[in-house]
């Protein structure tokens, strides 16, 4: 996967028409933004519906009920909630056409806008129709690996959005982290985890999805990613448990049996500036010194010898990093 790792933020255009389809186009709404200020027209409503069950879409007018918005999103916010609450029947086909394969190549900032309301929309109420198609986004590799497009602010709004939307929602992000994502593409848990870390949510599932992320999954040939480690890393020690959950994997046992996949996590450290783990750090740097010495009149393969000389390095150089700049950075 390659382009642009930062989000798209779409801007609304003058006079420049958008949508929400639902299914065989229930409702088409199209919003003018006039001279350029933040005050809509009454907006045109088109209907070809079929009877769904015993009711048909509704009138748009008769959903929003007179009400005046001050901006698009507000509209669209008071939309998306009283379908929800007032036409719950509707509610679960509106999400699945918004959230198509098609708009997220063909139509992304369509799909993202639609992604973030739908986000403010379900706030803490733990919808579990929105969680489901939300998640298709972030577990689904015909989404984040798709080979025609990189949508990373998609990704990373449909994560925010999941979390925000209450457990349900942040379990089912946290099991976006699996080994076949992983394998498959492991930038976009770059992504994810990062929309994890700027949230500082404090959630066990999510915490452990980001260790496992660093520490356990692997590539096909049992190796490891070291800027997937390095980033998940990082955004892990944006979480409240996030040092304590490094510093228990900062031992020996486990620096000794993949001293290159801990030269990322080393990285992680030293760009979160995480100088709570300068002890844990330090030794390491001991334990790793000890094992050089007692290797060097062993027999030991001599790749392991130079990652584990590399880790020594960078360890070094991150102590004196943190100690040296002291403060906490903020991601």
């Amino acid at each position: 996967m390659s382009g642009n790792t930062g989000p798209h933020v779409p801007r609304l255009n003058v006079a420049k028409a958008i949508s929400f389809i639902t299914p065989a186009r229930l409702l088409t709404v199209f919003v003018f933004i006039i001279g350029g200020r933040a005050s809509y027209a009454e907006p045109e409503v088109r209907v070809a519906a079929p009877d769904l069950g015993s009711r048909t879409f509704p009138d748009l007018n008769e959903v929003l009920q007179g009400h005046a918005f001050n901006n698009r999103v507000d509209r669209d916010v008071f939309f998306l909630r009283k379908i929800r609450e007032s036409y719950a029947e509707f509610w679960p086909s509106l999400l699945e056409a918004n959230i198509t394969v098609k708009d997220y190549v063909q139509a992304p900032e369509k799909m993202q806008r639609f992604v973030e309301e739908l986000g403010t929309a379900m706030e803490g109420k733990n919808d579990l129709a929105a969680v489901t198609n939300l998640a298709v986004i972030t577990s689904n590799a015909i989404f984040y690996a798709n080979t025609d497009a990189y949508r990373p602010g998609i990704l990373q709004a449909a994560a925010s959005a999941l979390i925000k939307i209450g457990p349900a929602g942040r379990r089912a992000l946290a099991e976006s982290f699996s080994e076949q994502h992983y394998r498959a593409d492991p930038a976009s848990l770059e992504i994810l985890a990062e929309a994890i870390g700027k949230s500082s949510v404090s959630d066990s599932r999510l915490s452990a999805a980001l260790v496992a992320t660093a520490f356990t999954l692997t590539a096909t040939n049992g190796g490891s990613y070291p800027r997937c480690t390095l980033e998940v890393t990082h955004s892990l020690l944006s979480l409240p448990d996030g040092t304590s959950a490094i510093a228990s994997h900062l031992t020996p046992k486990e620096v000794f049996k993949d001293p290159g996949r801990f030269q990322a996590v080393v990285d992680g450290i030293a760009a979160a500036n995480a100088v709570e783990l300068a002890t844990n750090l330090e030794q390491i740097r001991e334990a790793v010194a000890a094992k050089l010495q007692l290797l060097v009149t062993g027999a030991a393969p001599a790749a392991y010898l130079e990652d584990l000389s590399d880790l020594q390095d960078r360890i070094t150089k991150t102590i004196e990093r943190l100690r040296d700049n002291p403060s906490k950075s903020n991601r």
